[in-house]
């Protein structure tokens, strides 16, 4: 079972996420997220606003992998999961919340959390660590 340490807590929070999915023919998408932030110890969370690429993926490959990356330390990680699509309750409300904010003139698609199932070291060479 993965579990994010201290020094990804601290990572996620500080750093920009990048969240890769797959179609389910393998089209690749990469997209920014900067509502990614930690769950608890096992799970990733980030609100999808927009409904692109990323949402439409996720529908179909619930799969996902998320690097965070400090570049000024040359350090980051992968985390490899599944993600749950949440549209209802109180992580989707501060979805809302957040959208409201940013002043996005549609409702938010989702909360979405992320079960990390696998990590990986990118400062060692994509070592996996957990």
């Amino acid at each position: 079972m993965a579990k994010l340490t201290e020094e990804m807590k601290a990572l996620i929070a500080n750093q920009q996420a990048f969240i890769a999915t797959a179609s389910p023919e393998g089209a690749p998408n990469i997209a920014t997220k900067g509502s990614t932030r930690v769950f608890d110890d096992e799970h990733i969370l980030f609100f999808e606003l927009t409904g692109g690429h990323t949402w439409e993926n996720l529908q179909k490959n619930p799969k996902i992998a998320i690097a965070v990356v400090d570049r000024s330390k040359m350090q980051g990680y992968r985390f490899v999961g599944t993600a749950e699509i949440i549209t209802t309750g109180e992580l989707y409300a501060a979805a809302q919340k957040l959208a409201e904010t940013l002043k996005i003139p549609i409702p938010p698609k989702a909360a979405v959390k992320v079960k990390v199932e696998e990590i990986y070291n990118l400062g060692r060479g994509g070592q996996k660590v957990s």
